[in-house]
């Protein structure tokens, strides 16, 4: 994505950030957000994701932030809910065992719930201004002020559980609810109208986008060194041209949801599925060959390199594997003419 004024924005982020700098970029990149990069579906999602991507190119963890903020604004919009301008969002929906969050209904006369609980792999706790919380017993989806808790013992967060070096920045840290009140006009949707809804599916293909930018980074700094011999420039051809592949996957991509934003057909799920797949399977050709071409050193004495490593492996392991790959053939099974070749 050619964009002076992104390289620019971007390029605040200094080189080993820590937890404000990516505070301070993110807030700084949300008016461009606001300004240039437009809605999934709207005939520019190609625009979108390529976006996403430059953002991952550049830091993985920086990425992560803007993904969620994307997310979440997005959501907001079908919901035909107020979004707070100039506020950085996340969406919080990781379930789980550890996942206790709950709501208590509104007494009678009230105009609020409470949330108590825990609530795991939140990116950004600290960082973040406001969250979409999904809270899984309710099937509610809830927007949380977190920067004015009422009242402000009733949320706290414990940062011990996250003990990889990959995102330590970024805060995925577990969020503790202590009968935090929110107006009830803060329910977003009915209940599991966030999973119902079509643009759940649309969602699924910014994460890949973020993949598949983490794995561009490491490409062009391949390209940045004198290589050794033939293997190492086989290597890097083999790496460009599967870059490529990633972008014009996520363009075929972006051209589904465009055809059919509100998933008319049914087709938008497996076809995240088969985006996300290609993107991981390429990625973890990258990662493979790129250690193939340069060998230790890069892992053992460049700390960005090696920081950028680590978070690809971990952030490609959102993509489901042969969970995914299952649900795609049972698909295909009942829809025999998906993903059939053109004649």
């Amino acid at each position: 994505m050619d964009d002076i004024e992104l390289t620019e924005l971007l390029n605040e982020l200094p080189e080993n950030p820590g937890a404000t700098d990516y505070r301070r970029v993110a807030l700084n990149l949300i008016p461009y957000v606001e300004a240039k990069v437009p809605p999934m579906g709207g005939n520019q999602t190609a625009t979108r994701l390529r976006f996403v991507t430059a953002v991952a190119r550049h830091d993985l963890g920086l990425a992560r932030l803007i993904e969620g903020h994307l997310d979440a604004s997005q959501i907001l919009k079908e919901a035909n809910a107020p979004i707070a301008s100039g506020k950085l969002y996340a969406v919080w929906a990781a379930g789980g065992p550890s996942d206790t969050t709950a709501i208590e209904e509104p007494e009678t006369g009230k105009e609020a719930i409470r949330i108590t609980g825990s609530k795991p792999f939140c990116t950004g706790s600290d960082l973040v201004d406001r969250a979409l919380v999904y809270v899984y017993p309710q099937d509610q989806l809830v927007d949380v002020d977190l920067r004015a808790p009422e009242p402000p013992e009733a949320l706290s967060f414990q940062a011990g559980q996250w003990i990889s070096p990959a995102f330590a920045e970024t805060h995925t840290w577990t969020v503790r609810f202590d009968a935090l009140r929110i107006p009830s006009a803060r329910c977003i949707g009915a209940k599991r109208w966030y999973f119902d809804r079509p643009g759940f599916c649309l969602g699924a293909f910014a994460p890949a986008a973020c993949w598949a930018g983490g794995a561009m980074g490491l490409v062009d700094a391949v390209r940045r060194r004198p290589l050794r011999n033939g293997h190492a420039r086989a290597h890097l051809g083999a790496m460009v041209a599967a870059a490529c592949s990633m972008d014009s996957i996520l363009t075929w991509g972006a051209e589904q949801i465009d055809a059919d934003p509100g998933n008319s057909s049914g087709t938008m799920f497996p076809t995240a599925l088969v985006v996300r797949h290609l993107i991981e399977r390429t990625c973890t050709e990258i990662l493979d060959r790129f250690g193939r071409t340069l060998g230790p050193r890069p892992f053992a004495f460049e700390p960005n390199t090696a920081r950028r490593i680590a978070e690809l492996t971990l952030y490609i392991r959102q993509c489901h594997a042969e969970c995914d790959l299952e649900e795609l053939g049972a698909y295909v099974e009942q829809n025999p003419t998906f993903g059939s070749a053109r004649p």
